[in-house]
């Protein structure tokens, strides 16, 4: 502060100073002009005085303020900082050093890029190059070095001024999210769980055997629309409930021993095959045939089962009637042999599908919803660390497996829907060579490192046909051609006045000659590709669908170099 003594004196010397410079030999005063002379000089002198003091609490008034702005700009809650045109700091609040972590005489005068990796400081240098040229620092993300403690995410916006030099300036603050963006995550991977578990749920509700998904205490996570139905539940009144109250275990027409049903209940559920009885809401009993799949844990614990049941009370009482029948007609046993053998093989064809459905849904929906258990474990555990980077990785095995299961559940509804003749045409005419370019573009999601598709058409454009049979056709071909092979993949599509003609071929692992006449067969795989997850339904679908048109399919394939499938379809 400039001493006022000092001050006083200097101003003495300047006036003394400028009036020796004054001419001198003006006009003499009279005693009286002397005396008013004196009296302006005296009230003069009080106007300073007065001017003086007003000077001085004006000065009090604006330190006062200047503190109080200082401890609004050092202790706001976010990060202020302000930055000259080469990216300096010039100033920077406490609340901003403390989340870089370093004293504020060791920040002034660094560059904030100093403070963050390479791509951050790359984005900064471009929003300050912007903000500079335009005046306007719009709102951007960046992620900031703490010092020697990793790193923060922060909100960054500010304004452009000038200082009272007149050089441009850049006001940004500074607000830390890290915890903001986390929490987004999470709800994200909320959504998404949540979003893939309705999915499932769909799909499963389309399926035309019970499932049920227990824990490890035989509670009911997740039931199908088909086993509410056979119970005569709602699915809010099943989740949750434990299992066995609705099975019903006898032994020699007895309940079992109280002490042993716990026991028994775990032996059932390691169970791959069971038979026997569920009471539904109206007390009516039905017997079903499960298929278990259980999910044990890393030490061999039982964390879930996962249960397909299949209502058999008709065929249990067809077969008891069938019994009696056959006891009391033993006389006519000779004349029916040859149309009871006929009815038996029949009966066996049915139950052997049967029998490689279950087989096939059991092995195949087992992987994948093993894989979603495992990584929901992991998720959870990853998450109470804190460790929510690591959850992302099992995020993407969630949805590889989910959609490996809805492609599952796509063919065994297909199936049943050609079984069932439900499935009707509906023509419309559309391009071919856009439908067919779509299509590739949705699969490009399966490729493999180093594979692509090639596609070429010839002749006409504009085709009358169903396109959703016709797209169930081309993604069974092609998704076969992307399993079996990493190399480039060939589609060759020609359209005539009476026919279509679509070739899809690969340079993959190609079919052994004795599997080949087995090749439409449902549920049949080649030798070669047991190790692939597959349902052997496809090429079976497809033939079906292609009976649909009145077409046909053909292929030629040599083991080790590859296949290539075409189908005709007349045009009419």
């Amino acid at each position: 502060m400039v001493d006022k003594g000092s001050h006083s004196s200097n101003l003495r010397s300047k006036a003394e100073a400028k009036i020796s410079t004054t001419p001198s030999g003006g006009p003499e005063l009279t005693i009286e002009e002397a005396k008013e002379l004196m009296h302006e000089l005296e009230v003069h002198q009080v106007e300073l005085e007065m001017q003086n003091q007003e000077l001085r609490e004006a000065q009090h008034r604006l330190e006062d303020i200047r503190d109080q702005y200082t401890d609004l700009f050092d202790f706001a809650p976010i990060g202020y900082i302000i930055l000259n045109e080469k990216g300096e700091i010039e100033n920077i609040n406490l609340t901003a050093c403390s989340l870089i972590g370093i004293d504020r005489t060791k920040i002034i005068k660094r560059a904030l890029s100093a403070f963050m990796g390479a791509n951050e400081a790359r984005v900064l240098y471009i929003k300050l190059k912007e903000a500079f040229q335009n005046g306007i620092l719009k709102p951007f993300e960046l992620e900031i070095n703490r010092n020697n403690s990793g790193s923060f995410h922060a909100l960054v916006q500010g304004s452009i001024t000038k200082n009272i030099k007149g050089l441009l300036q850049c006001r940004l603050s500074m607000q830390d999210i890290t915890e903001v963006r986390q929490a987004r995550i999470i709800q994200r991977q909320h959504k998404a769980l949540q979003s893939e578990k309705e999915k499932i749920q769909q799909y499963l509700d389309l399926a035309p055997v019970v499932f049920i998904l227990l824990d490890k205490d035989h509670k009911i996570q997740m039931i199908n629309q088909k086993g509410c139905n056979l119970l005569g539940y709602d699915r809010v009144e099943l989740l949750g409930q434990n299992w066995f109250d609705f099975l019903i275990c006898k032994e020699n027409g007895k309940e079992y021993d109280p002490n042993l049903i716990d026991f028994e209940r775990k032996i059932k559920l390691l169970s791959p095959e069971l038979e026997c009885k569920v009471r539904c809401k109206n007390g009516e009993e039905r017997m079903m045939s499960w298929h278990n799949t259980t999910f044990l844990g890393k030490n061999g614990d039982q964390i879930g089962v996962l249960s397909a049941g299949e209502d058999i009370t008709v065929r249990t009482k067809l077969d008891e009637e069938k019994q009696i029948y056959t006891d009391n007609l033993e006389l006519k046993i000779e004349e029916r042999t040859k149309e009871l053998i006929k009815a038996l093989e029949a009966e066996k064809r049915i139950n052997d599908l049967k029998s490689n459905f279950i087989t096939i849904a059991s092995h195949e929906l087992r992987t994948p919803i093993t894989i979603v258990m495992s990584s929901i474990i992991l998720i959870e555990r990853y998450n109470s660390l804190g460790q929510y980077d690591k959850s992302n990785k099992h995020i993407a095995r969630i949805k590889s497996s989910v959609d490996h299961f809805v492609n599952i559940l796509d063919d065994f509804l297909s199936l049943h829907q050609l079984d069932k003749g439900i499935i009707q045409i509906h023509k419309e005419v559309f391009d071919l060579e856009p439908f067919i370019q779509n299509i590739i573009t949705d699969m490009k999601g399966l490729l493999k490192k180093g594979q692509r598709i090639n596609y070429r058409h010839t002749g006409s454009k504009k085709l009358n046909l169903d396109p959703k049979i016709l797209r169930n056709i081309i993604l069974n071909l092609l998704s076969n051609a992307l399993k079996y092979s990493n190399d480039q993949i060939n589609i060759k599509s020609a359209l005539r006045t009476d026919h279509l003609t679509i070739t899809i071929e690969d340079q993959g692992l190609g079919i052994p000659e004795e599997d080949q006449k087995n090749l439409f067969t449902s549920f049949f795989r080649a030798s070669n590709v047991e190790h692939i997850q597959g349902t052997g339904l496809g090429l079976s679908i497809v033939q079906r669908y292609l009976e649909l048109f009145g077409g046909n399919i053909k292929f030629k394939s040599i083991l080790g170099k590859g296949s290539a499938f075409t189908i005709v379809i007349p045009i009419s």
